[in-house]
């Protein structure tokens, strides 16, 4: 974790592959999609977990937890693939909390507002819209998810590429009083939209729908 964070181009390397096929193949993939993204997500908690409980100061500790992990993850990815509204509902939750994240971040740099309640409030009232308007909505609403999902992380990994202009989400809970937003922060937040509409486009006209997505629709 410690190399990592020294070396976040490692990371953006990542983004920068994952981001775009979730972008432009988010219905085509779907199952596949937010399983992984699931699998991830439930990886990153228990390391995240277990690091601030100091479960991973030694060597033994850290192999034990990285066990557990993919264990945890491998299963949570398999019980979300197995259920299509619940693959639905998180891809919906996940983009919303992203949004939220965004709009407190634009709310911070406009306003000076600063509360660290706020951040958990505007992000998880974003989540909980997307993950309704997901099960409502279906197809439509997975699509945009993916696409605003895998647009975020092909803008992040440039972030990681280019340090310092913009604000990482722990910094956004926890070091309101140094975060500083210059003028690079927003073309950050250009690439954002400009990749989410070209790829919402992109699905929108040439991307298949997974077969799973259209059985739920007709339901």
């Amino acid at each position: 974790m410690g190399w990592l964070n020294d070396n976040e181009w490692c990371i953006g390397v990542i983004y920068i592959i994952a981001g775009p096929l979730i972008a432009l193949f988010g219905t085509a993939w779907f199952p596949y999609v937010v399983a992984s993204l699931v699998a991830i997500f439930s990886i990153g908690i228990v390391t995240g977990v277990s690091l601030s409980m100091g479960w991973m100061t030694t060597t033994t500790g850290t192999i034990v937890v990285l066990c557990v992990a993919l264990l945890v993850g491998i299963l949570a990815g398999c019980l979300v693939r197995r259920n299509i509204w619940l693959m639905i509902g998180l891809v919906g939750l996940i983009a919303g909390f992203f949004s939220g994240a965004l709009v407190f971040a634009l709310i911070s740099s406009l306003s000076g507002w600063e509360a660290i309640w706020g951040y958990w409030v505007v992000s998880c009232v974003m989540a909980a819209i997307g993950c309704v308007a997901s099960c409502y909505l279906g197809k439509s609403m997975v699509l945009i998810s993916t696409a605003l999902t895998g647009s975020y992380l092909f803008m992040r990994s440039w972030t990681l590429f280019f340090p310092g202009h913009y604000p990482s989400e722990a910094e956004l809970v926890d070091d309101y009083s140094n975060l500083e937003l210059d003028d690079t922060f927003w073309i950050f937040i250009g690439i954002w939209v400009f990749c989410f509409v070209c790829s919402a486009i992109f699905q929108c006209k040439h991307a298949k729908t997974h077969s799973d997505l259209d059985n739920y629709q007709k339901n």
